[in-house]
């Protein structure tokens, strides 16, 4: 069991979100409807995982997790909304979303995200990360900010890229395998649209000059 934080300034999406989560085994220990109070709630209860919706009447859940993050506060929070633009997940991201769920998902995907949240991981909706790859790869889309859409894991392979290791010597430096090293570079240069480490470091000086 969890103990849950709800944000959202739909009264009957909260209720109906309360006794789903109660019904499998998790305690919504509060809920607000505002940014504002979102805020003072989550120092008081200090939740488990921060549940929230990404538009509300005061501000975005972007604005909490800012603040949260900029006040030190690691609780996991995970976005579940409607629909949300891909600047704005970017943004999310570079703050630390642990997960982003859409409303018109099956329910027990919420579920999965919240232990997979517990659990140290991400869970980004598929259709929402893909949305956030192709805004990122448009042509006035530095490599500073595409970088948002890599893992913990994935900017720290970056890093050693750039400071010019080889696969051998990451893997190494990570605790990793050298074929777990390939694998998160394939998925690196896709995210960032480069074809290689070297066309990777050279788009990021690009993008420092």
């Amino acid at each position: 069991m969890a103990k849950l934080m709800l944000a959202d300034d739909h009264p009957l999406f909260l209720d109906g979100m309360t006794q789903f989560l109660a019904a499998n085994n998790h305690e919504v220990a509060c809920s607000a409807r505002s940014v504002e109070e979102a805020l003072a709630l989550v120092s008081t209860y200090k939740p488990d995982v921060l549940i929230l919706d990404v538009s509300m009447k005061d501000g975005t859940g972007v604005d909490v997790l800012a603040q949260l993050r900029n006040a030190g506060c690691v609780v996991p929070v995970i976005f579940m909304t409607v629909s949300i633009d891909p600047a704005m997940t970017i943004q999310a991201l570079k703050y630390g979303v642990n997960g982003i769920v859409l409303k018109d998902s099956d329910p027990q995907e919420l579920l999965r995200a919240i232990e997979l949240v517990l659990n140290g991981q991400e869970c980004i909706d598929t259709k929402v990360s893909q949305r956030a790859l192709h805004y990122s790869l448009a042509d006035n889309v530095p490599v500073s900010a595409r970088e948002e859409l890599l893992t913990d894991r994935e900017k720290h392979i970056t890093s050693l890229v750039r400071e010019g290791l080889r696969n051998l010597d990451i893997a190494k430096r990570s605790g990793l395998t050298e074929g777990t090293v390939k694998v998160h570079l394939h998925n690196i240069f896709q995210k960032l649209g480069v074809r290689s480490r070297a066309e990777l470091i050279a788009q990021s000086r690009r993008d420092a000059a």
